[in-house]
This record gives structure tokens, sequence and C-alpha cells, in this order.
């Protein structure tokens, strides 16, 4: 009995030092994978840590971009490989009409092809391959209306060399193409006013002669008088042929100006007493001056005149009665005086009014087209600037902003 129970009690004992054993084992497993477990949330810990660092220098990436996208001067365009619209800048928008998003997504050829889809770079480069430099066309945009632009287009690869799209860049030649314009148009009339000055030279000798003979003639007819009266209307004709004449070296012709600093309402009644009487009272010339009179550095000679052309033909418009309105405002913001001149006449069409000053434009049939040619020269030669316009209530209303200084 006792071997027995000595045996149980060595079997218990050493259950007890496997349980002891095991335990231990268990408990350095258990650390173990505690340590492990923590190693591993540190690792992923940082792990995270690092691709938010990351990702946030992506968004960094992406935003200076953008930035640089929003900043520069030319429109952007890029497309994926099957024409659909991935990138579409501030410029894009602003010369386009359309928004980023309205087209991002949307198909190219959708918007900005027109009638034909080889005007279009960025079409050509997906179609055949081959990048595409400063190609000029007209681009459709919003509202159907066309502008100049000068397009490049090239392949927008990987780092391996994969082609992921195309991207196309815009740039707006509206300004160009305007100051083309008016640099041939200011060569037309440099050419034009030189034929113009020596003519009116050729004629002034001849002219003067004809006057001075027409004026023996008339005194030899005095007793005549249909004679006489015939000799007047000749030396009126020489008259006006020398008036056209001057207008035409003054045109044409650095014009010398005594400029210096005078009020603007002396001159303004001169001109209002010579129009009002030339229409024998039937036209009135209405005043808007401004509380405290305002002086201006100018020609005074030169004023009058452009004010005598500008109502003159206020009078002309207005069938030599009715009413116009001479007034002029300071503007300090701008060192600017700014004289108006309105009438109630027929006014002009819109399809004319960008032609008013050129030399020799009139839609009179005994009008010349130097009036207002002349008044522009003047304001031009007191650095200052002349527009018309047609006002809603009917008319024509022009502007003339002189510098005060």
């Amino acid at each position: 009995m006792s071997t027995k129970k000595d045996d149980e009690l060595i079997a218990l004992v050493e259950a007890f030092r496997y349980f002891n054993r095991s335990s231990s084992t268990l408990n350095q497993a258990y650390r173990r994978l505690e340590e492990a477990a923590e190693n591993l949330a540190k690792e992923l810990e940082e792990t995270n840590a690092e691709l938010k660092n990351k990702n946030a220098e992506l968004d960094r990436v992406n935003q200076y971009l953008e930035d640089i996208l929003s900043s520069i001067g030319s429109g952007v365009i890029a497309t994926d490989l099957e024409g659909r619209i991935t990138i579409f800048n501030r410029t894009a928008e602003d010369m386009t009409g359309y928004t980023s998003e309205e087209v991002i997504g949307k198909s190219y050829p959708d918007f900005f092809t027109g009638e034909f889809e080889d005007n279009s770079p960025l079409l050509q480069t997906l179609m055949t391959g081959n990048p595409v430099t400063g190609f000029e066309r007209e681009l459709q945009v919003r509202e159907g209306e066309n502008i100049a632009v000068k397009s490049s287009s090239t392949w927008i690869a990987s780092e391996s060399g994969e082609r992921l799209g195309v991207v196309e860049t815009l740039e707006d030649l509206t300004q160009v193409r305007e100051l083309e314009r008016r640099m041939l148009h200011q060569q037309t009339l440099a050419a034009l006013g030189e034929m113009a000055a020596q003519v009116a030279h050729e004629l002034r000798n001849p002219l003067a002669g004809i006057k001075g003979f027409a004026g023996l003639l008339a005194e030899d007819l005095q007793q005549d008088k249909s004679s006489h009266r015939m000799v007047g209307r000749i030396i009126d004709g020489v008259n006006a042929l020398d008036r056209i004449a001057s207008n035409l070296l003054i045109l044409t012709q650095d014009c010398p100006s005594e400029f210096e600093r005078r009020p603007l309402e002396p001159i303004f009644k001169q001109v209002i007493e010579l129009i009002e009487a030339s229409s024998k009272g039937k036209f009135k010339v209405e005043t808007e001056y401004p509380e405290n009179p305002y002086p201006a550095r100018i020609d005074a000679g030169k004023i009058k005149q452009l004010l005598l052309n500008l109502l003159g033909n206020s009078l002309e418009a207005s069938g030599g009665k009715g009413k116009a309105i001479l007034g002029y405002r300071a503007n300090p913001l701008t060192n600017e005086v700014i004289i108006t001149v309105s009438d109630h006449g027929p006014g002009i069409s819109k399809e004319i009014i960008d032609k008013i000053f050129n030399p020799f434009f009139t839609t009179k049939t005994q009008g010349t087209g130097l009036g207002l040619a002349i008044a522009k020269k003047i304001v031009e030669l007191h650095r200052g600037k002349i527009e018309a316009a047609l006002p809603l209530g009917g008319g024509t209303l022009i502007t003339v902003k002189l510098p005060i200084i």
C-alpha cells in the first residue's frame, strides 16, 4: 500500500513539475508573442506614420503642380488615350469660357474641334502619334465664338515610356492679332498720309493762283452782278479746297503745339457761340460743368478746333436743329479731364463706329471724312484718347480723355 501511494505521489509530483514546465514555456511563449505584437504594432505605427508623411508629401506635390497649372499663362488641356479630358487649368477656363467641372471626364471633340478634327493638334497627336508644335488656328469656345490660338501637343508618358495620354498648350493670340491689325492700319494710314500731304502741297500753289486771278476778275465784274456772283462761287470753291488742303496738312504733319494750364469753360463758350450762330439759333448746346472749374494743360486753339469739329458733326447729324450737350469733369483717380459731346441725332451704326475716326471715312454725300480724323489727331497730340459710343436712348456720345498733367 505504501509503495502504491508513493508511486501516486511521485506521479503527482511529476505532473506538477510538468505543469510548471509547461506553464513556464507558455509564459515564455506568451511574452515572446507579446513582444512580437508590440514590435509589430510599433512597426505598423511607424509604417502608418511614414505612409501619412508620404501622403502629405504627395498632397503637397499635387497642390504645387495644381498651383503651377493655375498660374501658368498658357491654357493646358490633357486627355487620356480615349480623348477624355483629365486636366483643364484656370487659363484654359478663362480662354474658353468653360469650367473644369463642365469638361473633366468629357470627350475633347465634344467641345473644341468645331467642324474640322484635323484642326486640333491634340487629336492629331492621338491619331498619328506625332507631337505638334506652334500650330496657329481658330479655337471654338463657348457660345460658338472663335479665338485665335497657338497650339502645341505631345504625349504624356510614364517613366517606363508607357503612353498615358496627350497634353495640349494654348497661347491666346487675340492681343497679337489686334496689334498686327493696328500696325497694318497705321502703316496704311502713314502711306495715305504721305500721299495726302504731297497732294495738299501740290494743290495749294495753283489754288492760290486761281483765287488771286478770281479776285481780280471779281473787281472787274462788279457792275455785272450775275458774273460777279459766279466768280464769288469760284472763290468760295477755292476756299473750300484750300481748307481741305490745310486739313490734310494738319492731319499728316507734326503740328507745333503751345500747351499751357488754363480753364476749359471760356473755350467752350466761344465754340458754343459759333455753333449756335451758324444754325441761326435753331441748334442749342447745353452744358454740364463741375461745381468747381477745373483747368487742364492744353493747346487752346487745337481744343477749340476739336470741339468745333465734334459739335459741327452733331449739328449736321441733327439736321441743323435740335440740341447737343457739351460737358466735362475731372477724374482724380485716373488723373484725367473727361470731355463729352452727346446729341440725339440718328446715331452711328454698330458696323461703322470703329471706322469713324479714320481719314476720309464719311457717310455724308458732301463730306471729306477729315473732321473726326483731325479731332483724333488733336487728342493724340494731347496724349489723350477719343472714343464713340451709342447710348441706349439714341444719338451719339463722343468721349475725350485728356491727361491733367
